[in-house]
């Protein structure tokens, strides 16, 4: 299994950013992004000088260009956009026509930026007010934007916490959704330990291009955000079954996971809720759930059951029982 860590909201002087397109580049390559995604408001002028830097500088970056859809409505995230679209046929009430618009202009990939942040009148349009009624239309949702940085204060405004246990609804409801999170540059970040999104690859993934591969987790749920521990799920007859690996040196999380009090809360689409201290140790952890269960959803906190003390969440399961 291999953890391919991806930044997918960003922004450029191409929008509202301060950095240049050059500038992030560089900087994403710098602190060992390996892929990113170019996501300027409404625009996809910066594509072409993305690709043109990561070739000229011989940078350890792939790029999936992108764009954030901005409308007094909600921000919609679209990944694989090669240029702009129109929104001006976009019914809020029944914005499903213009996911499939999207999709036809070439977004592999369709999610939702920062759905529960302050919006009117304070922010406008950065809540999502549209009225779903497909969710299929749907691939993710930003169940961590950061780009408040660590703070109480940034965290009612964003709305991280409602995000997160809504993805976690209705992934249980059944819709196939992922979960990443987005630092929504527009400023060169402060560097820390915030969560971050990593796909879940096989090993001839990896080798492939890598953008693409992180697109296709995407779309098969094989995501998850940490602070430092990568978990993987598998799920059948019951048996949950987690498999935990604490190499990564994101914030010396390989040096520090042997401090860490684990605490683990998984929830199945019967309603209940299991919480039990696991040792991550040894990277692998067992579970027995209910065999009528299909499917489940995973936090590890560190010392107690705050928000501010969650260490990896995003993290699906499902018995795809034939």
């Amino acid at each position: 299994m291999i953890y391919q860590r991806a930044e997918l909201h960003n922004h450029t002087v191409e929008s509202d950013g301060s950095m240049t397109v050059t500038k992030l580049m560089q900087w994403a390559d710098k602190h060992g992004y390996g892929v990113i995604s170019l996501t300027d408001h409404n625009t996809c002028s910066g594509h072409r000088l993305a690709e043109a830097c990561i070739k000229d500088d011989n940078l350890s970056l792939d790029l999936i260009r992108g764009v954030e859809i901005t409308t007094f409505y909600g921000h919609v995230l679209a990944l694989g956009m090669n240029s702009m679209v129109s929104f001006t046929d976009l019914d809020p009430n029944a914005p499903e026509r213009f996911f499939k618009k999207l999709r036809a202009n070439g977004a592999a990939a369709i999610g939702l930026a920062h759905p529960f942040c302050l919006g009117r009148p304070v922010m406008a349009g950065c809540r999502f007010d549209m009225k779903i009624h497909d969710w299929n239309c749907i691939d993710y949702i930003e169940v961590f934007n950061t780009s408040s940085g660590i703070n109480e204060y940034g965290e009612k405004i964003i709305g991280n916490e409602t995000a997160l246990g809504f993805w976690e609804q209705k992934v249980l409801e059944g819709f196939r959704l992922a979960a990443v999170t987005g630092k929504d540059i527009h400023n060169e970040p402060a560097d820390e330990n915030c969560m971050v999104t990593y796909a879940i690859l096989d090993e001839d993934e990896a080798e492939r291009n890598r953008a693409d591969a992180v697109l296709g987790a995407i779309l098969r749920q094989r995501t998850l955000v940490t602070r430092g521990p990568m978990m993987y799920a598998r799920f059948r007859d019951g048996a949950l079954s987690i498999d935990v690996d604490n190499s990564s040196n994101y914030f010396d999380w390989n040096k520090k996971y042997m401090e860490v009090d684990p605490i683990l809360v998984i929830r199945d689409d019967l309603g209940h809720e299991v919480s039990l201290k696991p040792d991550i140790k040894d990277g692998k952890i067992e579970v027995r759930m209910d065999e009528a269960a299909s499917r489940a959803v995973i936090r590890l906190y560190d010392g107690d059951k705050e928000f501010s003390s969650l260490l990896a969440a995003g993290i699906y399961a499902e018995d795809r029982k034939e």
